[in-house]
């Protein structure tokens, strides 16, 4: 080929796509790996909510849900989760989160140590084509499920307020039933009538 007018075009044809694929490939991973962090952080407050002791379990999950929606609802973090690019739930898996993934049981071998906040995190801004790179999923497949996971945060519960009482009163019934030592009346004669006996938790259990 003698004449190569117009090779240098090409090149550089070629060469801006792939730069500029590049270019946004980095800025929708980069993108997508904040907006987990953000997620996580999402979690952690609700789970942070839910953790600490309140009147009873059902106003525990109440505060836990109050601040997950709360957050998503911030005017800062709402667009995120409302133009298309990234889904999350409309409310978390609050509790026990082996429901979730029930590998979850199996892997701690029984002793549940996932009690806290979770959500589904779907990036549907993964799903994308680029000239000359590909594309990022198979055919057939869209909507951006192919690019899911749980998001989570696991800090425990601590005991709320009526589990406190049931403890110490069940509690003070197995000290009732201890035989009497040296001559000393048996427990099961102290506080008789039982309407004497008064339950007290001093902060918690």
């Amino acid at each position: 080929m003698r004449n190569q007018r117009g090779q240098m075009t090409v090149d550089f044809i070629f060469a801006i796509v792939l730069v500029l694929g590049f270019t946004g490939m980095l800025f929708i991973v980069s993108f997508t790996l904040s907006t987990a962090s953000i997620v996580q952080y999402i979690t952690y407050a609700s789970a942070r909510n839910y953790m600490l002791g309140h009147v009873d379990k059902a106003t525990q999950e109440q505060r836990g849900n109050a601040k997950y929606d709360q957050l998503i609802n911030n005017p800062v973090f709402k667009p995120l989760f409302k133009n298309g690019w990234y889904k999350i739930d409309a409310s978390p898996t609050i509790g026990d989160n082996t429901s979730v993934n029930p590998s979850y049981a199996e892997a701690t071998q029984g002793v549940n140590q996932f009690i806290g906040a979770s959500t589904r995190f779907v990036a549907p801004v993964l799903d994308f084509h680029i000239p000359f790179f590909g594309q990022t999923v198979t055919d057939g497949q869209s909507g951006g499920e192919g690019f899911a996971t749980v998001v989570g945060s696991y800090l425990g519960r601590e005991p709320t307020e009526d589990e406190c009482i049931q403890f110490t009163a069940a509690r003070w019934e197995a000290i009732k039933r201890l035989p009497p030592m040296g001559g000393a009346s048996p427990y099961s004669t102290a506080a008789s009538p039982a309407s004497s006996y008064a339950v007290m938790t001093d902060d918690g259990c």
